[in-house]
């Protein structure tokens, strides 16, 4: 499907061949990009997933996204083409989805540049001389942008990231906040490596996601750890992520904070604590 797709582009110019300081200006720019429609057999279903969320019936527009919704499991599907890995777009609003799906209008809109608040060129005439221009560097990165999509079954379907099992930690131990499982699509810097666990690692995730509610004394997190998100791995090929070797130990103040909780008998107790490093690593600053 062919979108006619607007960009800036920044020229460099001397506004008469008597000038000799270069002076800049945006220059609107139309390009037609082809987005790929994919058929079934191009575009098999890799993951999926699984999982908790509120769920809007028909919703159109944000205005629908109140009063009528419904937290539920709710299964998505993930499939691949050359290597990546896309999810189809639905209207959403927050964390809120609907069942109904984003207008191939929504990839004119992510593609496209927005207008530039300065745009130059008050004294750009005919006679003016263009002593550089990155045209061709801005068509690529709209070309690049293109890439992120593809149209299937009447719907656009957006790049995503390889789904994953994580466990965060909330709150003071003790029930306090409580240890959460999810699935997970990109990392956080702050939560450390040992947290992260691949698609076919589910059961491992589970063991360790219990062990650490026992250890911080979230007994209420343990009975249903990991029950109500499940990554369906119909492809096992697209599971890639090795979190122990791509990613970080985490925030090594979180992670001591984490440690000190572990060895606390209450949440008062961590509270303390946890009150007292705070205190600390503000004096240090």
């Amino acid at each position: 499907m062919i979108f006619n797709i607007k960009f800036w582009s920044m020229e460099k110019y001397l506004p008469t061949k008597r000038c000799r300081n270069l002076r800049q200006r945006y220059v609107k720019n139309n390009i037609d990009v082809n987005i790929k429609e994919l058929i079934e057999t191009d575009f098999p279903v890799a993951f999926i997933i699984h999982d908790y969320q509120s769920v809007y019936e028909n919703a159109k527009s944000y205005d629908d996204f109140y009063g009528n919704g419904e937290y539920k499991m709710f299964s998505e599907e993930m499939r691949t083409y050359n290597g990546k890995l896309f999810k189809p777009v639905r209207i959403s609003h927050g964390t809120a989805i609907s069942t109904n799906f984003e207008s191939f209008d929504y990839i004119k809109q992510r593609i496209q540049d927005y207008d530039p608040y300065w745009k130059g060129g008050e004294d750009f005439t005919e006679k003016s001389i263009v002593k550089e221009s990155n045209i061709e560097e801005c068509k690529q990165i709209i070309f690049s942008r293109a890439e992120n999509y593809v149209i299937f079954d009447g719907k656009v379907w957006e790049t995503c990231g390889e789904p994953m099992y994580n466990v965060t930690t909330f709150g003071l131990g003790h029930n306090h906040g409580g240890t959460g499982f999810f699935i997970q699509y990109n990392y956080n810097s702050n939560i450390s490596n040992k947290n992260y666990f691949n698609a076919l690692e589910r059961e491992k995730a589970i063991t360790y996601g219990k062990q650490v509610a026992l250890n911080r004394g979230d007994t209420n997190s343990i009975d249903n750890m990991g029950e109500h998100d499940i990554i369906e791995v119909l492809m096992p090929e697209m599971v890639t992520r090795n979190p122990q070797k791509e990613h970080g130990e985490g925030d090594s103040f979180m992670n001591l904070i984490e440690d000190v909780i572990t060895n606390t008998d209450s949440s008062m107790e961590a509270g303390l604590l946890t009150a007292c490093l705070c205190a600390n690593e503000i004096s240090k600053e």
